[in-house]
């Protein structure tokens, strides 16, 4: 199997041992082009060379660019044999390479999938533990890859199932992102901490909620994530699901007690979110579960507001059937959804609000009316169309304050 990460295994692969004299129009040494060739041979598993040039006495640990060995290079390409000579001939089993991902023989063979080759390594000494620049560790990089048999012989070596990457990410939450669900199996299984954080306040629960890797969540939840824990803003795994326009999985949370009026820190709610986003399955569902319909954020925003800037005309219906307050004020300037839906153009909004008689006529606190917002309406036809719907349902300009201008 070959993953993206792939793109820098078979470059380094092509020119790992490259040396000093390589690419100069200084010619080779023999020491040199002895040690291309055993960088080529572990490349395509020529075993017969291999065995001659360590016979010949080549060094199994001279690095060429970006510090690489032959001992990474097959490790790279899942060639057992190569890397068992290579080890019997002493070569270093954790060196790191010195470009920026800083690859290891084991994270590249974890990469691979090549649970085999990681076995060889680990019980010539590698340490399951070394990491990439990036913090990345074998056991991190066989569970972004779906490499479940890679994962339990690392587990098996004592490997960290809570090693964290530079940005705080765990094993399970690669898994938990990408829907791996055998490898999130066997790392809850292993005590992996379900509750991590990465530095944003994600976990493993919200990367799963996130990317609609439902039997995860499941999971994850039946073997007792926090659900209520919240990221970094304030967010719930809720919230994320009302981004992310996850119904489903939405059902599934509140459905395990999932606080459906929980806010983020500049007081929003999952259902502000999904009406803004234009999710009418999550909308439905929150209101189902009791959520809050006029619920704001500490702007005054509220989702009636959300949606009418956002031209939703079904989720307006739906929150105005819900009881929201149709004519509630955000703070900065008093604005109401019908102000917010004329001035963005929202045709289908401004009907939908007047037809359940919103104040056409309500002022803001420089005394603006939906109508004067319309005015400010680029496309011609679209202000035409707004103006007229508001004038008919008896609409005015307002009389602006002094300082209005």
């Amino acid at each position: 199997m070959r993953h993206a990460y792939w793109t820098w295994a078979a470059r380094a692969a092509c020119i790992a041992l490259l040396v000093v004299g390589a690419g100069c129009s200084k010619p080779m040494t023999q020491a040199q082009k002895d040690q291309l060739a055993l960088a080529n041979a572990a490349r395509s598993d020529d075993m017969k060379t291999v065995k001659s040039l360590i016979a010949k006495g080549v060094d199994v640990n001279a690095k060429g660019k970006f510090d690489s060995t032959a001992l990474l290079i097959a490790s790279q390409q899942g060639n057992l044999d190569v890397v068992n000579a290579l080890i019997k001939a002493h070569a270093r089993v954790d060196p790191i390479t010195s470009d920026d991902v800083g690859a290891r023989p084991i994270t590249v063979a974890a990469i691979g999938g090549y649970d085999t080759v990681v076995q060889a390594l680990l019980t010539a000494g590698a340490n399951p533990n070394m990491a990439e620049k990036n913090g990345a560790t074998a056991i991190a990089r066989a569970a972004m890859f779906d490499h479940d048999d890679v994962v339990k012989t690392l587990i098996a070596a004592h490997a960290n199932v809570d090693s964290r990457r530079t940005n705080g990410s765990t094993p399970l939450m690669a898994a938990a992102e990408k829907g791996y669900l055998d490898v999130a199996q066997t790392l809850i299984a292993a005590h992996a901490d379900m509750n991590a954080a990465m530095k944003i306040g994600a976990t493993a629960l919200t990367q799963a909620t996130f990317n609609g890797k439902l039997d995860v969540v499941r999971v994850l939840l039946a073997a007792g994530a926090n659900i209520n824990q919240r990221a970094e803003l304030g967010a719930n795994a809720l919230y994320y699901a009302a981004q992310a326009d996850q119904p489903e999985i939405m059902r599934v949370l509140i459905a395990n007690h999932a606080d459906v009026n929980a806010r983020a820190n500049d007081g929003s709610t999952a259902l502000i979110i999904a009406s803004q986003q234009g999710s009418e399955a999550c909308v439905n569902t929150l209101l189902d579960a009791g959520a809050d319909p006029s619920a704001a954020l500490k702007g005054g925003q509220t989702a009636l507001m959300r949606a009418a800037y956002s031209g939703e005309s079904n989720i307006i219906f739906t929150l105005l059937e819900a009881h929201a307050n149709i004519n509630a004020r955000e703070h900065s300037m008093g604005a109401t959804p019908i102000m917010l839906a004329a001035i963005n153009g929202k045709v289908d909004a401004v009907r939908e609000l007047i037809d359940h008689h919103a104040d056409v006529n309500a002022k803001t606190t420089k005394g603006q009316t939906a109508l004067d917002f319309a005015q400010q309406i680029k496309d011609s036809d679209t202000k035409e169309t707004v103006i007229n719907a508001l004038l008919a349902a008896g609409a005015h300009q307002g009389q602006p304050t002094p300082d209005s201008n």
